[in-house]
């Protein structure tokens, strides 16, 4: 009898230790909104210097694993040539990075856009590289146009145009 109840305590004790390896959202509550970590390291920025963007991606304080979109959306201030949108790599436990280097110094952006959980968030970021004139540079408002921005326009036209539509 001794031997049969050891046989039944030792996979109770391997069933339990599972349950103390990492847990991971399910995204069950659509109540609590999804949490963006967004770091750059390092914070002093130099060019020619490689940093890392990194999004630690959680719901209901868990990492969210294979989040449906994880992109960060890096511009130079009033420079439409130096647009970039670049899709994160999944790290483990909800981090997700890409690593970067800027070329020259002057004022950036850097945008995450993270949809997870059927849930979207977005935040930017203004990143100052080297040693520019910041206040000169902004004197002039950004003319840029984040990828989000511009799929809101891409949909006022469009929604426009259905209207027009419906008005002949």
């Amino acid at each position: 009898m001794k031997k049969l109840s050891l046989f039944m305590v030792v996979p109770l004790l391997f069933s339990t230790g599972c349950q103390q390896e990492e847990q991971v959202a399910v995204c069950q509550d659509p109540l609590i909104p999804i949490e963006v970590d967004f770091q750059i390291t390092p914070e002093n920025i130099e060019p020619a210097s490689e940093v890392l963007f990194e999004a630690v991606v959680t719901h209901d304080n868990l990492p969210i694993e294979n989040a449906q979109q994880v992109d960060f959306e890096i511009w130079e201030h009033n420079n439409s040539d130096y647009h970039h949108n670049v899709e994160a790599t999944e790290i483990g436990e909800g981090r997700y990075t890409i690593p970067w280097t800027f070329d020259s110094e002057g004022v950036y952006y850097a945008y995450y856009h993270v949809t997870a959980c059927e849930m979207h968030r977005m935040e930017k970021e203004m990143l100052i590289v080297g040693q520019p004139d910041v206040d000169s540079i902004l004197e002039h408002p950004d003319q840029v146009q984040g990828i989000m921005n511009h799929e809101h326009d891409e949909h006022e036209e469009h929604h426009e145009e259905q209207e027009d539509e419906h008005h002949h």
